[in-house]
């Protein structure tokens, strides 16, 4: 197979190899460009940013859920036709999954061509200034997402229309979880804590994650020329090749 055809998109997909995940060739302190801290931060945010999009799913499954159930059991039992107003808390959910999904996608794609192409850092123009301005808008996506989670949970609660007092108490005693009084359940209260966390994680890794890409862009601007590859900088930094393998690969 010619070397042309190995590469994907640029990257020499030969390069590619599961020993550049251990933790000796991941956070080598020779690698320049702020290496180690940023591989540590985008794990970080990854890792909180799915996090909260565990009980943001729990959320939105069950409210979505008790809206069915109510409306079908009101109406069979009684002949009632009633409508469950819980919207706001399900379109903060999915404003949660959208941004988290977001953060944790971008963030966890910076991760993996740090770890299998480390000494690769010249990038045309448009996407340095990509890979610059998508964090800062999707952290502050996620912003949005923490504060209107956060005033939903604790400000708002849904409400039962199309039914007495008397009657909209039996239906949610009888549907008690989850509860109409967004506050009283646990997975909304753990997703706005877990939401609030991701935000920090995702700034802290923006801020890196920029400082990062300018020093690549300073470096290759005063050195235009291509970085030698990692077989010719064996005694200087640890690489992704067939050399920083304990058992050598067949040729």
């Amino acid at each position: 197979m010619s070397s042309s055809s190995k590469k994907v998109w640029g990257f020499d997909m030969s390069e590619a190899r599961w020993s550049a995940f251990k933790g000796k060739n991941m956070f080598d302190k020779r690698w320049p460009h702020f290496r180690r801290e940023r591989l540590f931060i985008y794990q970080i945010a990854q890792t909180i940013s799915i996090g909260a999009t565990i009980p943001a799913t729990i959320s939105l499954s069950k409210y979505r859920n008790f809206r069915t159930n109510v409306q079908e059991f009101a109406l069979a039992q009684n002949g009632l036709k009633v409508e469950v107003f819980d919207n706001d808390i399900i379109m903060a959910d999915i404003l949660t999954l959208t941004f988290c999904a977001f953060v944790s996608s971008l963030f966890g794609l910076e991760f993996i061509m740090l770890v299998l192409w480390p000494s690769r850092t010249s990038y045309p123009k448009w996407y340095n200034r990509t890979r610059i301005i998508l964090p800062v808008i999707f952290t502050i996506g996620l912003l949005a997402a923490s504060i209107v989670s956060t005033l939903t949970v604790f400000t708002h609660s849904g409400f039962i229309t199309g039914a007495s007092a008397e009657e909209q108490e039996q239906l949610t005693t009888f549907f008690f979880r989850p509860p109409l009084k967004y506050m009283s359940y646990p997975a909304n209260v753990v997703s706005v804590c877990f939401l609030w966390v991701a935000w920090v994680c995702a700034v802290a890794a923006t801020v890196i994650l920029i400082i990062g890409v300018r020093s690549e862009m300073n470096d290759n601007r005063d050195s235009p020329t291509e970085m030698p590859s990692p077989a010719s900088e064996e005694d200087e930094k640890p690489t992704n090749t067939n050399e920083c393998f304990e058992e050598p690969l067949p040729s």
